[in-house]
């Protein structure tokens, strides 16, 4: 059988449902979703099909995340009649190249804990199993979560940070600082009154929306006060954040907030240092047993022009990780987890707004 491999267009919508449904009996996509997916910009729908009689034999649906390396193999199916032609591992193949063209470095997956044949495949072409997720399908049965490197270079030991998403839309910060303070301490508990806790303590920007977010002063204040030794990054002396607010009562207010953690910091031995940090800053953070929180343009992630915490979970010649603690609709948590992003591209995330403020929160264990 002379295999080909195309992207989906509207006319095999009604086809690829008709696979979808012969292949699962759950989590089916349904007809308006493959339309969807058909159209969207950051997806690609792959077809495979016979070369002469141009029929559909299967798909792959790959979902790519927006600003960084990271793909993901949201679903394959084959048609149960074209199985035996290896049409599968044929898909597997090609989404890795259409991935690489994308410019992935990893690609990951779910798949059922019960399905052994897709398993071994899987695990023939080079996945590895990073995580396991309880009650992930329709049917309640468990995901075991793979990813597979896929494009070569020599990697560099990645600090073991554990994850927590945000439950507040402003809370990147604590949330990022959780990360952290649990890689040095177990005994951190992810708790929301945590998290708000220290947003209470750190928060200094007035957002649109009327919540205020953390910036750098404070969230190095908040772990201090937990007894972490810390290190702070920033390009600008200047008040933060006030450039992005039209009030003048509320800059005054970041602006006093701003002078109050200043003066407390004096009162520390929190080092600052007012330098823009560079690439190698964030390897000599990482190589010290330290953890950088990073603040970064929410743009190149989710489109939306707001200063953002991520983590930093290591680094290499190329490419840096990273724990994003913000989840949309269509992540889960391992989605989110040692993001790859290209240097270059993480050089443009990395400066917020029109004076490209560049800032780092390192944590070491006291």
């Amino acid at each position: 059988m002379n295999i080909k491999f195309r992207l989906a267009v509207k006319e095999d919508a009604a086809k690829l449902f008709e696979i979808e449904e012969k292949s699962f009996t759950s989590d089916c996509l349904s007809l308006r979703q493959f339309n969807y997916f058909i159209n969207k910009a950051n997806s690609s729908l792959i077809a495979a099909y016979e070369k002469e009689s141009e029929v559909l034999l299967g798909y792959a649906l790959i979902l790519f995340h927006r600003g960084t390396s990271l793909a993901r193999l949201y679903s394959i199916a084959v048609a149960p009649e074209y199985r035996k032609f290896k049409v599968g591992l044929k898909l597997m193949r090609k989404i890795e190249d259409e991935a690489l063209e994308r410019g992935s470095t990893y690609i990951r997956l779910e798949v059922k804990t019960t399905n052994d044949r897709a398993i071994k495949l899987y695990e023939e072409l080079g996945y590895r199993k990073f995580g396991h997720k309880v009650n992930y399908y329709e049917d309640h049965e468990d995901a075991e979560c793979y990813e597979k490197k896929i494009r070569k270079f020599e990697s560099r030991p990645k600090i073991k940070v554990p994850y927590y998403h945000q439950k507040t839309e402003f809370t990147c910060g604590p949330s990022s600082l959780m990360m952290a303070m649990k890689a040095f301490d177990k005994s951190v508990q992810f708790k929301l009154s945590t998290e708000m806790q220290i947003w209470r303590e750190a928060t200094t920007i007035f957002m649109t929306s009327g919540h205020g977010g953390c910036g750098p002063h404070g969230l190095a204040l908040a772990a201090k006060r937990r007894n972490f030794e810390v290190e702070l990054y920033l390009n600008s002396k200047a008040s933060l954040f006030i450039k992005g607010v039209r009030d003048k009562k509320k800059k005054d207010i970041i602006e006093i907030v701003q002078k109050e953690f200043e003066k407390e910091l004096k009162q520390t031995n929190v080092k600052i240092y007012y330098d823009e940090y560079s690439f190698a800053t964030l390897k000599d953070i990482l190589d010290s047993g330290g953890i950088p929180l990073v603040l970064i343009s929410a743009y190149r992630l989710t489109e939306t022009k707001a200063p953002h915490w991520i983590v930093i979970t290591g680094i290499e010649e190329d490419f840096i990780y990273f724990h994003d603690p913000e989840i949309d609709d269509n992540q889960t948590p391992y989605d989110n987890m040692d993001i790859p992003v290209s240097k270059i591209e993480f050089e443009k995330m990395s400066k917020f707004g029109t004076g490209q403020l560049k800032s780092i929160v390192a944590i070491y264990s006291s």
